[in-house]
């Protein structure tokens, strides 16, 4: 299993992009350049369940570790997820610290939580090693719950309490949407719900996270921001046509 490396992840800034042209190709080029973690989006991306196995195994032998965006807080996506050996799991719009904690129960075997449990699934190496990932998924496996209302930003201290919960990952746009700016990421208002996510992250002892730009990642990483992702396939794919036409028609 590529797990994310957990003692990284509370000291260092590790870099990810999202991904979300539901393409195993784009996944193996993202993980041979060298990210420390990949989003494979299942929210907002043009992939399925069906086309998730495939991008996983791109990432294998890759020091990238594979996290998957759900569409909602479901239980059965979250073992589909899992068994098919993804890292973690990042949960869009949670509320409040019950939502979070439901999370966290899908997540985790009995007794900490309610996933349910399969010998001969990917996640085991198909049941070579499932005593061994028993034992350390509940540990290893991370919960990342997105923070994207103003709301819930002011929750930040509650949802980052709940124990079993790794990641407070900031939603940007969603968060600039509901503040009344969308896509302006300056406004005082939203600098302030960010600081209030990272601090409620230092006080449990969690990570906070953030999807960034370019001209803000040194800023989102002087805030306390460690867990960041930059782009994604579908934008680099994007900007690398537009250059190639506009390099053809000058």
């Amino acid at each position: 299993m590529q797990w994310i490396d957990r003692g990284r992840l509370k000291t260092e800034v590790l870099a990810g992009t999202f991904l979300n042209l539901g393409s195993a190709s784009a996944v193996e080029i993202a993980a041979e350049t060298g990210f420390d973690w990949l989003l494979i989006d299942l929210e907002h991306g043009s992939g399925t369940t069906a086309d998730l196995r495939g991008q996983l195994l791109a990432t294998r032998g890759t020091k990238a570790a594979p996290i998957v965006r759900i569409a909602s807080a479901d239980a059965d996506a979250v073992k589909f997820v899992m068994d098919s050996g993804a890292a973690g799991v990042m949960f869009p719009y949670v509320a409040n610290a019950d939502e979070a904690a439901r999370c966290v129960q899908m997540m985790k075997y009995p007794p900490t939580g309610a996933r349910g449990v399969a010998q001969i699934i990917r996640a085991t190496n198909y049941g070579r090693n499932w005593q061994g990932y028993l034992a350390e998924a509940n540990e290893q496996s991370l919960v990342i719950v997105q923070i994207e209302t103003p709301d819930a930003a002011d929750k930040a201290d509650e949802i980052a309490a709940v124990p079993g919960v790794d990641v407070l990952f900031v939603g940007p746009m969603d968060l600039s949407v509901n503040l009344g700016h969308p896509g302006d990421f300056t406004p005082p208002t939203f600098i302030q719900h960010l600081k209030n996510v990272v601090q409620a992250c230092e006080r449990h002892g969690k990570t906070a996270g953030i999807l960034s730009r370019p001209e803000l990642v040194e800023s989102h990483k002087q805030l306390g921001f460690r867990l960041v992702a930059l782009g994604s396939d579908s934008g680099a794919v994007v900007a690398g046509l537009t250059n190639s036409l506009k390099a053809l028609r000058s």
